[in-house]
């Protein structure tokens, strides 16, 4: 059985996010910051709702 996402989870899955687009589809280190700010928006809306 796969576990409920917990937030201390979101550094681990970022950093696997990134290596993967990087050793994957050869997506340089820029991406990285794209990706990052993509997440937070989406965990800041996410925060937001739960309001």
């Amino acid at each position: 059985m796969i576990r409920s996402f917990l937030q201390k989870d979101f550094q681990y899955v970022m950093e696997a996010h990134i290596r993967i687009d990087r050793d994957e589809y050869n997506y340089d280190d820029s991406s990285a910051a794209c990706i990052t700010d993509e997440a937070k928006q989406g965990k800041n809306l996410r925060q937001e709702i739960e309001r």
